[in-house]
């Protein structure tokens, strides 16, 4: 059973401006279609940090405080926990357990669950209870509560319940809102996949495992204990196919993945050990010897560090290095939290705080009993507008646009292009802008077209679908180099040439088509994360060939 629960997004056409330095953008990783191989020629080194920030100003990213017995959720910030930078309104009663999925909340009153999110209002919409004695299990995509075989998915904006054949050993929502676990079968333990809204799954595969797992790949793919028990193999999703792997020297006990989804945490038993590995083409980074195996790792919110617990003492470490130091306090569900600048949000018996990289610990103001989450902010910030006369050019409205960066407190700065006076001419009332759109999550968005925008001269063999634009230019031949290095990595491009309002000829480079918006949306994700490139969505309403038959 699945049901969606989110509420719809206001989209409009976003321009990069000269930003201050806090607001760096995601220049690009690998693609995620490249996870199963070496990386692309032009593959960058993984960023860590604020750079790790996608398409957004840092100032989105935070904590988001829960009370514990009752009160409102407090946005704070992430490089000072102690400024606060909103304050609810809504009550929210006791929690007895608050769960991150990014841009909302988990709130859990024994069964009861409700979904907490700020944007486009804060509200609270109800889920499904959870299962009796369940226990939660967070992945990059949401996360899911598992009890016996009984499984509730949850993302932002939809559930899943599964009923698997056997006890659960973990679960996580996947892309395409498919559902992934790792089931204790008739035969042993096995991966399954539930596509959308099935009761049984679509692909089942027996390993030699039954545990640690973790999501990767965008929710594309799964990383388990290898065959041996003493390395690590990658699962396509949905179709269970061993990819590749590596050995690790020991029997995985946790496991975990960067933000950027380049490099795997692991932490073996037999013989104690923390190693890094890159995910692309799965060499190891570096490793260290242990005095106690470690049981749990946790990436910080932007990548630059981790913390690990070994049933007693917490430790953190520099993303892409293994050696550990340690932290003072408790392990909580929530804390400790590594945050950007190598600091950790810890918990200790004198309540909150900051532990710097030399060792200082600074006292954090807040509730200590809150709950302290990861939260990537979703709410409108103020808008401001500037006016520009029909006869100044795109350009001049992005020069505007700049000044305004400039003065502006951090924020979404846009331009939305509405159109200008009929002049009684043949001119089309939609401006077609080169560049992408994108949604107040950081999401690409389509380009805001009107419903008597022109069909726009397609190159006669495009099919339907759903594409990612990741290049427009007035030159045909500027998209060449692009298309190559696409082409490559094994995506399908093809070019559409569309014409703006003064008849001009535009090339856009698209990858697809996909059946669906979700699928093509993911693809757009993976190209600005892992390439980049700032995509956004094409709908092609011509009908998709018939495959031939086999």
């Amino acid at each position: 059973m699945t049901s969606s629960i989110g509420c719809s997004s206001f989209r409009f056409a976003v321009r990069a401006a000269n930003m201050p330095a806090a607001l760096l953008l995601l220049l690009g990783v690998a693609s995620a279609s490249g996870a199963c191989g070496s990386p692309p020629d032009d593959q960058p080194d993984p960023l860590q940090g604020p750079t790790l920030v996608s398409g957004s100003a840092l100032a989105r990213y935070g904590l988001l405080v829960i009370p514990r017995r009752g009160g409102v959720a407090q946005f704070r910030s992430i490089e000072n926990p102690s400024t606060v930078r909103w304050t609810g309104r809504l009550s929210l009663g006791d929690v007895t357990a608050a769960h991150s999925l990014g841009s909302a909340v988990v709130l859990q009153r024994g069964r009861r669950l409700r979904l907490y999110a700020t944007s486009p209002v804060e509200a609270e919409t109800p889920l499904p209870d959870a299962p009796a004695d369940a226990r939660w299990i967070a992945s990059p995509a949401g996360g899911a509560f598992v009890s016996g075989n009984r499984i509730l998915a949850i993302t932002p904006t939809r559930t899943a319940e599964v009923t698997a054949d056997g006890a659960v050993h973990w679960a996580a929502p996947a892309a395409g809102d498919r559902v992934v676990a790792l089931v204790e079968g008739a035969e042993g333990p096995e991966l399954a996949v539930w596509e959308a809204g099935e009761a049984r799954p679509a692909t089942t595969r027996g390993v030699a495992t039954r545990g640690p797992v973790t999501l990767a790949g965008w929710g594309r793919t799964i990383v388990t204990a290898s065959e041996n028990g003493r390395g690590l193999t990658e699962w396509s999703i949905p179709d269970l196919e061993p990819a590749e792997g590596a050995e690790i020297d020991g029997v995985p006990r946790a496991l975990a993945l960067s933000p950027s989804q380049h490099r795997v945490f692991a932490a073996s038993a037999d013989r104690p050990r923390f190693v890094v590995i890159d995910r692309y083409d799965w060499h190891e980074l570096g490793s260290s010897r242990l005095e106690t195996p470690l049981e749990a790792l946790r990436p910080g919110m932007t990548g630059d560090r981790l913390v690990a617990f070994d049933g007693s003492n917490v430790w953190s470490a520099r993303a892409g290095e293994t050696g550990l130091d340690a932290v003072p306090g408790e392990w909580r569900p929530d804390l400790p939290i590594a945050l950007p600048g190598g600091a950790v949000l810890v918990s200790t018996g004198s309540g909150l705080g900051l532990l710097r990289k030399n060792g200082q610990i600074a006292p954090v103001e807040g509730p200590a009993d809150a709950w302290w989450l990861p939260f990537r902010w979703g709410r409108r910030l103020p808008v401001a507008s500037a006016a520009v006369v029909p006869e100044d050019t795109l350009e001049d409205a992005e020069e505007a646009l700049e000044a305004l960066a400039d003065s502006s407190p951090p924020g979404r700065i846009g331009l939305l292009t509405v159109g200008r006076p009929d002049r009684g001419g043949s001119r089309r009332p939609n401006a077609e802008s080169p560049a992408p759109g994108d949604d107040e999550s950081g999401e690409s968005a389509p380009r805001p077209e009107t419903a008597d925008e022109p069909a726009a001269a397609p190159m006669p063999e495009l099919p339907g679908g759903f594409y990612a634009v990741v290049l427009s230019s007035r030159q045909l031949a500027a998209l060449g180099q692009m298309r190559q290095l696409l082409d490559r990595s094994g995506y399908s491009t093809h070019v559409l040439r569309r014409l703006d309002e003064a008849d001009d000829t535009w090339f856009r480079l698209l990858v697809g088509p996909y059946p669906t918006r979700p699928d093509a949306e993911g693809v757009t994700r993976e190209l600005r994360r892992e390439r980049g490139i700032d995509a956004w969505i094409h709908e092609e309403e011509n009908p998709l060939p018939a495959r031939p038959a086999p």
